[in-house]
């Protein structure tokens, strides 16, 4: 029988694990590591597959517009979802081998989102906070972001803003409050317990989808990681079990020109809000998290929270003895910007073609994948805070052929081996389109860390901190690359132990995270992405019956 988490069938649950109320800080993830490693074959049961999308059907809603072009903060904010989970792409391709060959089979028809998901299976939920008096056109309220129909749905009167802002540290006094909720099971019905990772790391590459897109739209954001879950899921009306909140960002919106967010708007936007009778969230429910390793690691997660912002302590891995010399990195190319790849990014199924990648492209995806970024972790505006950079330079014009690690304070290069490192990498255990994909590859990029480095400060939550941060560094290297014209998909199976012997880091605590290959895609391919175009006003409504 599958038992919810954070009940005393659990609290059963995590004693049958070794868990218990004077455990030490980080035992749960010791043994979430020790389960992932040792886990087998996938069981997967399509039969209980959730539905990719959540609604509060019978809720009063708010159509959000398209496009900011009407230069309302309702704009702002409806464009800032739109490109965070909005359902903005369309993917057309046909299904290939492992060498990029068709395989004949019918064409596959996908709506896709701005940002990657593990599997495509999008188990992250958006919550908004905000209220009239920030956001004309908008109630106050606590509302659902309706992915599907690109509307907010109310589902609590009132601003929340002040409730909500009052449990993250570090708070500003923000017109707008996102939360980012994970469905568990949307993940955990394929990959089991292992999906608790990809969720994690899909929260950060969510909050660095975030903070370009409000780059673009001269919006302050700002990430919050350490919050008590409870009193969050308690604000939201998540029960922690089927859904929890993985993360708070807080945005302040632009100021130019007098107050933007009190210039004078229609009260309604066009399709506005809509009154409906109250109705609960649409069925049938996802199950809940199954009892296991992972259920055992949210709930150790959730009461570490709490560290001081101030703290000094570094948390950033060194990288081992033993490393060569240092090698300058290339400065970037000259005007990327983040944002500019959000339109453009994609995933490509069939690998790569074997052209090198430019110096001044590496520069830039270095310096935007480690660099500084808003949020309450310990020194996190300088650099990367809890995991550290690695890179497997395939094919980059002025570098040979080998494994580095990458020095973001001082702009260098170390080699971790004075070799190929391909053989080594590919004679692990990968996954078909993995071995495809570092065939044409031109780089990899690996973020490393110590899985227990901050279990002092953090306990288990450390976990979820650190998976976060990978794949922040991810989707921002993939956005620079995808600024400059070129493609990156994450590879979660190639963080594995011999990726971790190539990099030298094996026997040591540090274990490499992710694993994003790079490179200029197969434009012969038959895939087609576009995007919805941005002058759809219209609210599709859902048919009934």
């Amino acid at each position: 029988m599958t038992r919810p988490i954070g009940t005393d069938e659990g609290s059963e649950a995590d004693r049958m694990h070794g868990i218990t109320a004077t455990s030490a800080s980080g035992d749960a993830t010791r043994r979430y590591l020790a389960a992932m490693r040792d886990r087998g074959p996938l069981s997967i049961d399509w039969a209980n597959a959730p539905t990719r999308h959540k609604r509060y059907p019978g809720a009063e809603r708010v159509v959000l517009p398209w496009a900011t072009r009407d230069g309302t903060a309702l704009g702002l904010v409806g464009e800032l979802l739109r490109e965070l989970l909005g359902l903005a792409r369309v993917v057309w391709y046909h299904p290939m081998d492992d060498l990029g060959d068709p395989l004949g089979e019918p064409p596959v028809f996908l709506l896709g989102r701005p940002a990657p998901s593990g599997g495509g299976l999008y188990p992250i939920e958006a919550y908004v906070a905000a209220g009239e008096r920030r956001v004309p056109g908008l109630p106050a309220a606590l509302y659902h972001y309706d992915s599907v129909h690109h509307a907010l749905e109310r589902v609590r009167e009132g601003d929340h803003t002040p409730a909500l802002t009052g449990l993250v540290a570090d708070a500003p006094d923000p017109d707008v409050t996102l939360v980012l909720s994970a469905v568990f099971w949307r993940s955990m019905f394929k990959y089991g317990d292992f999906g608790y990772r990809l969720i994690c790391q899909e929260t950060g590459v969510l909050i660095a989808q975030a903070l370009a897109v409000a780059g673009r739209l001269r919006v302050a954001g700002r990430a919050h990681l350490r919050f008590s879950d409870e009193e969050v899921d308690r604000l939201v009306g998540l029960d922690g079990a089927r859904e929890a909140a993985m993360a708070v960002l807080t945005f302040t919106l632009p100021r130019a020109h007098g107050s933007l967010v009190n210039r004078e708007v229609p009260r309604t936007p066009r399709g506005g809000s809509t009154r409906r009778p109250a109705a609960g969230e649409s069925m049938p429910l996802p199950l809940p998290m199954p009892d296991g390793p992972a259920a055992t690691l949210h709930r150790a997660s959730t009461a570490g929270g709490g560290a001081s912002s101030s703290s000094s302590t570094r948390l950033r891995p060194a990288p081992p003895p033993g490393v060569g010399p240092a090698i300058p990195v290339p400065e970037p190319a000259p005007g990327v910007c983040l944002a500019a790849g959000v339109p453009r990014r994609a995933s490509p199924p069939a690998g790569y073609r074997p052209v090198p990648l430019r110096a001044g492209e590496l520069g830039a995806i270095l310096a935007a994948a480690g660099g500084g970024y808003p949020a309450d972790l310990p020194a996190a505006g300088t650099g990367l805070a809890a995991t550290v950079l690695c890179l497997l330079a395939l094919r980059v014009h002025g570098l040979p052929r080998g494994a580095y690690w990458y020095d973001h304070d001082r702009r260098m290069l170390h080699e971790a081996a004075g070799q190929d490192p391909m053989p080594a990498v590919v004679a692990g255990r990968l996954l078909g389109n993995t071995r495809a994909a570092l065939r044409g590859a031109a780089a990899v990029l690996v973020p490393v860390g110590d899985p227990l480095a901050g279990a002092g400060l953090f306990g288990d939550r450390w976990y979820r901190l650190q998976q976060a941060e990978a794949g922040l560094a991810a989707q921002r290297a993939a956005l620079t690359a995808a600024a400059l014209g070129l493609a990156a998909r994450i590879h979660s199976d190639g963080a594995n132990d011999t990726t971790d012997e190539v990099l030298g880091i094996a026997g040591t605590p540090l274990r490499s995270l992710s694993f994003l290959a790079m490179g200029t895609p197969l434009t012969s391919g038959p895939l087609v992405a576009r995007g919805i175009p941005a002058d759809s006003h219209e609210e599709v409504r859902p048919t009934t019956g």
